[in-house]
């Protein structure tokens, strides 16, 4: 059913690889293709092509679907050879998770063979093309050429039959859908996977004379960040932290009755206690920040090209949640935050980081339906909303008369969202655990509606052995295994969280508008200065455009989630935001240190108006073609 479909629905249907020279990215660089061949899956017809340069595709765009396991690739050599991207793609990688996410380990082609007993190469004789043929050479020899190619066509032919037996699966799994929605996902997740290696190919405009300052002046920056810290909060000695004096810094700040305790009775110094206290206690911060520095041997988180473009690998679909998840070893935004004042728009452009305003509520409260939380997200600022609702501020409260209990009722309301208990919730809050306790009560009387849903939602999960989102992506539960529960509850908000990027993603490439990053809710692109209210305003409603399709999925309503945004050229500042002021001045830390040990010269550092315009209305982008 779905193969005749297809036939109707397109002139060719082609399965398509590619091997690449190098291992994607590694530097910072681009990778180039080395050859690709195409197999027309009607006619049987085989196109196969050498080399740096190809004109065109051999079979036009428009009227062509593009098979190939992992589409980055093949999407990233139609860039790489400087020809408009297909629009239509079906990843037999992206369908194998949607078959089998949670059930199997590996999604790689020769996995998937495997399972599908389908015969082809052994990962010994692809791990000896790759590493003794491809790799090493610089030119190619007749002989090696046709070996390269005849590897190639092997992936082709098998990633064909990959495609059938996949067809056929599909509609056994999912037998009461029409084909015409199956297909509909699938040129989804094909279009969503494209994008993302625009992004990928683009990279993140870094500016590297400032990195390079950063750099090359660490060791000072490194002596100079521990000795300031520890003045302050007196707890290392020759850069070792002392028990006693760690154990006085708790103790002066009246947090011995709430930090955690090992078995011999010591106060717990982990990665994750440290991170739960920092974010209310500047001691604490100051002592993470010291440690973080004294275990840094140079700087993380920047790998950057000689274009002085930052890039990575998104793996769609890479956590359980159905999020995307970046290469954390290459990622600038898995780096500490305050590196990301390291991006920097290129001349005569702008950077726009748009990002979802408390996405996940939105999702929560339109996929349940309940009114409350409705209300409370409508409202504007859903948390201090909520404080309102359960009386614990006085109806006129805003964020900024009642902060703190603001900020706890954030931590709490999205603590119940994914099922946080509130022993840890406490803890991270450094409150006792009757006063979380009766937070959550509260959240969880107030919004009875969502909470029933979820329920119910999890329960059929657990009878389906699925859970799935508007567009076709599930997570299967592996028979026989333990799970964890609140994977089921995270699921439809992360997951639909991320197909609403996604979505925006692919409309905003259609577009023509430069994406740069992805950053889980969020999205840097890169503008035009001299035509920037006309792009900002178009990318800003395509991103409310996507939040509407996703949450108004079953309703005719045309609510959407609202779109914050951050306008700069020469630091991304990390000051809106009370979660990241501890890495904003972390930051001016940093720069001090640099004019320190430059003698007064800051090199690459510009700091006029590095928040030129931060907020949620648009209308006040007009005043900002003055600015530049």
């Amino acid at each position: 059913m779905i193969w005749e479909q297809l036939c109707k629905d397109f002139e060719f249907i082609v399965a398509w690889d590619t091997e690449f020279k190098g291992d994607i990215k590694d530097a910072g660089e681009l990778n180039d293709p080395v050859c690709s061949v195409f197999k027309e899956l009607k006619s049987g017809k085989l196109t196969k092509h050498f080399g740096k340069k190809l004109d065109a595709l051999p079979y036009p765009i428009a009227e062509t679907l593009y098979i190939a396991h992992h589409v980055g690739a093949e999407a990233l050599t139609c860039l790489s050879y400087g020809l408009k991207l297909p629009k239509w793609w079906w990843d037999t990688m992206e369908e194998d998770k949607k078959l089998n996410f949670g059930k199997v380990r590996s999604h790689a082609l020769l996995a998937c063979c495997k399972r599908y007993d389908i015969q082809t190469i052994s990962v010994e004789l692809k791990k000896h093309f790759i590493h003794e043929l491809i790799l090493p050479n610089e030119t190619y020899n007749e002989s090696q050429r046709s070996k390269i190619l005849e590897y190639c066509t092997s992936d082709v032919i098998a990633n064909e039959e990959l495609f059938y037996k996949q067809l056929e699966e599909i509609e056994a799994v999912r037998k009461f859908e029409a084909p015409t929605t199956i297909i509909s996902q699938a040129l989804f997740a094909g279009a969503a996977k494209a994008a993302t290696a625009k992004v990928e190919f683009d990279g993140i405009p870094i500016n590297t004379e400032l990195l390079s300052t950063i750099q090359e002046n660490f060791p000072a920056i490194k002596e100079t960040m521990i000795a300031e810290l520890n003045a302050e909060i007196d707890v290392f000695e020759n850069g070792v932290m002392k028990y006693t004096k760690f154990f006085e810094m708790v103790k002066r700040n009246d947090l011995l009755s709430v930090w955690p305790v090992t078995a011999t009775g010591k106060l717990k110094t982990d990665e994750d206690t440290i991170w739960q206290f920092s974010q209310n206690c500047e001691d604490v911060n100051k002592y993470m920040l010291a440690n973080e520095f004294i275990s840094s041997q140079k700087l993380k988180g920047y790998v950057v090209g000689p274009d002085g473009r930052a890039r990575t690998d998104y793996r769609m679909y890479g956590l359980k949640t159905g999020r995307t998840n970046p290469s954390t070893s290459r990622h600038p935004f898995n780096a500490p935050k305050c590196m990301r004042n390291l991006v920097k728009a290129d001349p005569g452009k702008v950077c726009v980081n748009f990002d979802y305003r408390s996405q996940e509520i939105f999702i929560a409260a339109y996929l349940s339906g309940d009114p409350q939380l409705i209300a409370a997200v409508e409202d504007g600022d859903p948390y201090i909303y909520t404080a309102r609702l359960v009386k614990a501020v006085p109806q006129g409260a805003t964020k900024a008369t009642y902060p703190k209990e603001r900020k706890n009722y954030k931590t709490t309301l999205l603590a119940c969202l994914y099922r946080q208990g509130p022993t840890n919730m406490s803890k991270r809050m450094n409150i006792n655990i009757d006063y979380g306790t009766d937070y959550q009560v509260k959240i969880k009387n107030t919004f009875q509606d969502y909470f029933i849903f979820i329920k119910k939602l999890v329960d059929k999960t657990l009878i389906k052995g699925f859970c799935s989102t508007k567009y076709g992506f599930r997570y299967y539960l592996k028979p026989g295994a333990d799970y964890n529960p609140r994977t089921f509850y995270n699921f439809p908000i992360q997951a639909h969280g991320s197909e609403m990027l996604r979505l925006a993603l692919i409309n905003l490439v259609e577009a023509g508008i430069e994406v740069n990053a992805l950053i889980h809710d969020g999205i840097i692109v890169h503008l035009d200065r001299k035509k920037f209210r006309k792009q900002f305003i178009k990318a800003k409603k395509i991103l409310e455009d996507a939040s509407r399709k996703i949450l108004n999925q079953t309703k005719a309503t045309s609510y959407y989630c609202p779109v914050d945004f951050q306008v700069f050229r020469h630091a991304m500042v990390q000051d809106h935001n009370e979660d990241e002021k501890p890495d904003q001045d972390k930051w001016d830390r940093i720069l001090k240190v640099i004019k320190q040990s430059t003698h007064g010269i800051n090199p690459g550092v510009s700091k006029p108006n590095h928040r030129i315009l931060h907020g949620s209305n648009p209308s006040a982008v007009s005043a900002s073609e003055g600015i530049y």
